[in-house]
C-alpha cells in the first residue's frame, strides 16, 4: 500500500539539485578575508546610500528642531518612532500643517501627542479631512484647535465615520454654525460610534418626554453628556426625576448634566461635606434645585467656599442654600475683592443690607464695574484706577 503524502512533494528539479549538492565531497579551503563589500557596490548604489544617510536624522533632534518640542517631550515622543528615519515625508507633513493654519504651538502639541502623524500621507490622509472641514464652514484656526485635542480624527475614515457623524449632528442642530459649535465643544462627537452611544441616549431622553428643542440645546452646549454610557445616563435621569425636575423644563437638562458629570461616590462625599457645615437634606435638595451646577464644584473648592462664607461672612446654611451659586465663584478674583468694596460702601452708608452684597456677588464683571465701582469711584480710588483703562 502506498503512503499518502501529507505535504506537497518537492519539485523534481529542486530535489535533484539538493541531492547533487549533498553528494559532493566537502572541500577544505583556507579562509580568505573578504574585502569590505561597500567598495564593491556600483557607483549608483554609492550615491543612493549617501543620499539616504543625508536624509536620515535622529528622532529627538528632529522633534526638537523641526517640531518645537521640549527635550523631555521629544524624548518621550521619540520612543514611539524609529530613532533614524528619512525626513522627506515628515517635512512635507509639517509644511502642510503650517500652510493650513497650524501654529508652532499647535504643531508641538499635535506631534507630542501623535508623532506617527509625521509619517502619514498628506494627499490621502491629512488633506481630505482638512478639505471636508473647510467645506463644512470651519476656519483653519478652528480645525487646528480641535485636531490638537483629538489628532486621531486624521486617521478616521471619511466615508464610514466622519461624514456620517457630521450629518447626524447637522440633523439636530440644522446649521453649519451650530455644527461647528458642537464639534468645538466636543471633538469626540466625530470619533465615537454614533449608533452605539448617541442613539441610545437620545432614545432615553425622548422616552422621558424631553423636547427635541432641549435635546438640540444639550447637543450644542453639553455634547459630551450624550456620549455617556447608556446605563450611566439612564441612572442620572432617574435620580433627577426623583428630585422633582420636570423633563419639559430647561432645569431638567441642567440638573441632568450636573448629576451625570459625577459618580455616586463623589455626590455622596459632597452631600456629607455640606452636612458637616450644617446643611440639612432639605437644604441640599433645595440648593440643587435652584442651581444644579453648584454640585459640580470640586470638594476642595466647595470646602474653601463654605469655610469663607460661614466663618468670615457669618452666613449660615439657610442663606447659602438659597444662594448656592456663590460657592461657584472664585474667592480670590471675585468674592473677596467685591466684599471689600461692599464694606467700604457700607461704611460710607451707600449699602446697608446683606441682600445687597448677594446682588453684588451675582453681578457680571462689566455691570459691577459700571454700576458700583465707576458710580462710586470717589469712595473707591484704589479699585477704580487699575480698572480705568479696561473700562
Amino acid at each position: 500500500m502506498r503512503s499518502v503524502a501529507l505535504i506537497d512533494p518537492i519539485p523534481s528539479v529542486k530535489l535533484s539539485f539538493c541531492r547533487s549538492v549533498l553528494k559532493q565531497p566537502q572541500r577544505k579551503t583556507e579562509h580568505t578575508p573578504q574585502p569590505n563589500r561597500w567598495y564593491y557596490l556600483p557607483s549608483s548604489a554609492l550615491c543612493d546610500a549617501s543620499l539616504n544617510k543625508q536624509n536620515t536624522t535622529n528622532a529627538v533632534d528632529f522633534l526638537m528642531n523641526s517640531c518645537c518640542l521640549s527635550s523631555k517631550k521629544a524624548e518621550s515622543a521619540a520612543k514611539k518612532i524609529r530613532p533614524n528615519f528619512k525626513t522627506q515625508n515628515p517635512n512635507y507633513v509639517l509644511e502642510f500643517l503650517k500652510s493650513t493654519g497650524f501654529s508652532k504651538t499647535h504643531i508641538a502639541k499635535l506631534i507630542s501627542t501623535c508623532p506617527a502623524l509625521l509619517f502619514s500621507s498628506v494627499e490621502k490622509t491629512l488633506k481630505p479631512k482638512h478639505d471636508l472641514f473647510k467645506d463644512s464652514g470651519f476656519s483653519d484656526a478652528q480645525i487646528a484647535d480641535f485636531m490638537v485635542v483629538k489628532p486621531s480624527v486624521f486617521f478616521r475614515s471619511l466615508e464610514s465615520q466622519i461624514v456620517p457623524a457630521l450629518e447626524s449632528i447637522r440633523s439636530f442642530v440644522q446649521t453649519d454654525e451650530n455644527v461647528i459649535r458642537v464639534v468645538r465643544r466636543s471633538v469626540f462627537m466625530l470619533t465615537n460610534n454614533m449608533s452605539a452611544r448617541l442613539e441610545p441616549n437620545l432614545r432615553s431622553l425622548r422616552e422621558c418626554n424631553v423636547p427635541e428643542s432641549r435635546i438640540a440645546y444639550v447637543m450644542m452646549t453639553q455634547p459630551s453628556m450624550l456620549l455617556l454610557k447608556e446605563n450611566v445616563l439612564k441612572e442620572a435621569i432617574d435620580k433627577v426625576m426623583e428630585l422633582g425636575f420636570q423633563p419639559e423644563t430647561k432645569m431638567f437638562t441642567v440638573a441632568l448634566h450636573a448629576m451625570s458629570s459625577m459618580k455616586k461616590m463623589t455626590w455622596d462625599c459632597k452631600v456629607k461635606l455640606l452636612k458637616e457645615w450644617g446643611w440639612s437634606d432639605e437644604q441640599i435638595i433645595d440648593g440643587f434645585k435652584r442651581v444644579p451646577l453648584f454640585m459640580s464644584c470640586s470638594e476642595k473648592k466647595m470646602n474653601v467656599g463654605l469655610s469663607y462664607f460661614s466663618k468670615t461672612l457669618k452666613w449660615d446654611a439657610s442663606i447659602l442654600s438659597i444662594n448656592p451659586k456663590c460657592l461657584m465663584f472664585s474667592l480670590k478674583t471675585r468674592v473677596m475683592p467685591r466684599v471689600k468694596v461692599f464694606k467700604i460702601l457700607v461704611a460710607k452708608k451707600v449699602f446697608k443690607t446683606e441682600s445687597e452684597l448677594i446682588k453684588i456677588l451675582n453681578m457680571s464683571e462689566e455691570y459691577f464695574l459700571n454700576k458700583v465701582v465707576v458710580k462710586h469711584k470717589d469712595y473707591l480710588p484704589e479699585f477704580y484706577k487699575p480698572r480705568k483703562v479696561k473700562i
